[in-house]
């Protein structure tokens, strides 16, 4: 490992986050919105002299891969993250890529572009130092991971695949053996629109809308709460929107609510609609006036479904990253990742073991003040490569 860390330390990281932030990769942007990242990334490994290509998936948008052959026999392991970024939104100067007072600044620095360039130091370190691999390692860098994981959904029908996948989401370079699965769900309440004065001709879907949600914070969430699973903890429900109504002076007939609904292992996709069917069900039976309809907001796409992930302790993956953090005198600690990550696609559509694992700080993530610090990027670099030498064999 020493010379792999010579190589590291002797590769701006800093610089190549910089690059990146500074090449907009937004989601809605006009024009081919990943396309200059993934050929930057192409360019880098060109003159590594590491194989590398570049696909575009659908019209506009691009995937890149590049691929350390190993000698053969050994464990394969994919560094993999999205290039896409939300928009700059209110931040200042959002591509600016600033690098000072140990930090690069911009949209993407930690999410994910940063990380990005950690993985791309690691693997140029390891050919730059003459180690050899006996598995493959592979970088992919993926598009539109911040709307429907277009990019994802091609890697996982095409490939390339691997024994084991980190997903450089900022952790702050804890390790994350899996999250929650993911569903958004909408509820439309139906009513009788009258005149205010009224009201009692009428039938308030509003009013209708609040007994369902009071319904959910009152029985449904103390179910949730005991059914907490290792190291996710327990599976949660939000209420995130509500609209409904014209005026004051009028009773609504529609209301609709947006539930996000977080999913651990012992539960199904299927389960969650049943279970809030069933609480709609109690409702109508206590007053007939109530109706409403439950449905998935993406079933109209082809986005994957959501499903929850754990790797387990023991396995080799976890052991090598584990061993890893200690060498480059990193604290261990595992934690669920909070949020939804394309490791959740791939640990539920492939035989890849995952883990999110990744430099920076997501608390800053999709902020005003997004940055990375130059240290996280340096360990983050050294902790893929040392787990990949550890692994790949």
């Amino acid at each position: 490992m020493k010379k792999i860390l010579e190589q590291i330390r002797k590769t701006d990281i800093a610089a190549i986050t910089s690059d990146m932030i500074k090449l907009p990769s937004y989601s809605f942007m006009e024009g081919e919105q990943e396309k200059e990242v993934a050929f930057y990334i192409k360019n880098f490994f060109d003159k590594e002299e590491i194989p590398c290509r570049v696909d575009e998936i659908e019209k506009g948008r691009y995937n890149v891969t590049a691929i350390l052959k190993g000698t053969g026999g050994g464990r394969s392991l994919m560094l993999s993250g999205h290039m896409d970024t939300v928009p700059a939104y209110d931040m200042e100067d959002a591509f600016s890529g600033r690098i000072a007072d140990g930090n690069v600044y911009g949209r993407g620095a930690c999410d994910m572009k940063g990380p990005l360039a950690s993985m791309m130091a690691a693997m140029a370190a390891i050919k730059r130092s003459g180690t050899k691999l006996a598995g493959d390692l592979i970088f992919t860098g993926v598009a539109d991971e911040e709307e429907q994981g277009k990019g994802v959904a091609y890697l996982i029908k095409n490939g390339p695949y691997t024994d084991g996948v980190i997903v450089g989401e900022p952790t702050g370079l804890n390790i994350a053996p899996g999250h929650k699965g993911l569903e958004w769900i909408e509820v439309s309440f139906q009513g009788k629109k009258v005149h205010g004065g009224r009201q009692k001709e009428g039938i308030n879907a509003i009013e209708m809308a609040s007994r369902f949600i009071n319904r959910i914070y009152e029985r449904y969430v103390p179910v949730l709460d005991s059914r907490a699973y290792p190291v996710l903890g327990a599976p949660t429900i939000n209420v995130g929107t509500i609209q409904g109504g014209d005026q004051p002076s009028t009773v609504p007939d529609s209301c609709i609510v947006t539930l996000d609904r977080r999913m651990v292992p012992t539960e199904t996709i299927e389960g969650v609609y049943r279970e809030l069917e069933e609480i709609a069900q109690q409702l109508k039976s206590e007053d007939s006036r109530f109706s409403c309809i439950i449905r998935d907001v993406f079933e109209d796409t082809k986005t994957l479904p959501h499903i929850p992930f754990v790797t387990e302790e023991s396995d080799p993956l976890m052991v090598a990253i584990k061993d890893a953090c200690v060498e480059n005198g990193k604290e261990i600690v595992i934690e669920p990742f909070p949020a939804w990550t394309d490791a959740g696609f791939i640990a539920d559509n492939t035989k890849s073991k995952c883990v999110v694992l990744g430099p920076g700080e997501l608390k800053v993530a999709h902020s005003i003040d997004e940055y990375i610090s130059k240290s996280q990027l340096e360990k983050g670099a050294a902790i893929y490569a040392a787990c990949a030498v550890k692994y790949c064999r």
